[in-house]
């Protein structure tokens, strides 16, 4: 190997641990638990809804446990055998219009959900976590065919649930 292939290849390595030494103490998103060690396992009870939306606390529910299931950093358990519960409270659900083709014409809507959080222990109730204000917005397209822009809206919602869902699992994870 002639002198130039040596200085390529010892510049290659000295990038390389450049590279990893700034990336110690970091890991993927969702791939960190910084919760106390004896918490292993986390029971999600279905949220409160106080919004005027029917049946959304059960689709946010269900993809918070979805998040955990899919993550396996920690079980999913009953409250009476979990280490740590997360309590979830839908404050609020808003609509407006979003993109307008005229003055009183819609063609996209805004949709927001605000949720109230909490992941405290299961034995002595202390907070380990919380965000009071959670919210997220999605936009979906109003069409002249009510059938699909109702089917626009419950994707759009399935979509906040989803994002939210992933905030609240890295939240408690990662924010401890």
């Amino acid at each position: 190997m002639n002198k130039r292939g040596v200085l390529r290849g010892s510049a290659a390595v000295w990038v390389l641990l450049f590279w990893l030494s700034g990336c110690l103490g970091y890991g993927f998103r969702g791939s960190v638990n910084n919760l106390p060690p004896d918490i292993k396992a986390v029971a999600v009870p279905i949220f409160v809804n106080d919004s005027s939306e029917p049946g959304l606390e059960t689709v946010l529910t269900n993809a918070l446990i979805y998040e955990f299931t899919r993550s396996r950093i920690l079980n999913l358990a009953p409250e009476k055998e979990a280490q740590a519960v997360i309590y979830g409270r839908i404050k609020a659900v808003a609509e407006d219009a979003a993109v307008y083709a005229s003055q009183t014409l819609a063609l996209e809507r805004r949709l927001t959900v605000t949720l109230e959080v909490s992941c405290r222990r299961a034995d002595n109730d202390q907070v380990l976590w919380q965000d009071p204000f959670l919210s997220r917005s999605e936009t979906f397209v109003v069409s002249t065919d009510p059938y699909q822009t109702q089917r626009n809206r419950e994707e759009a919602l399935k979509k906040i649930a989803q994002d939210l869902s992933e905030r609240i699992h890295n939240g408690v994870l990662e924010n401890f």
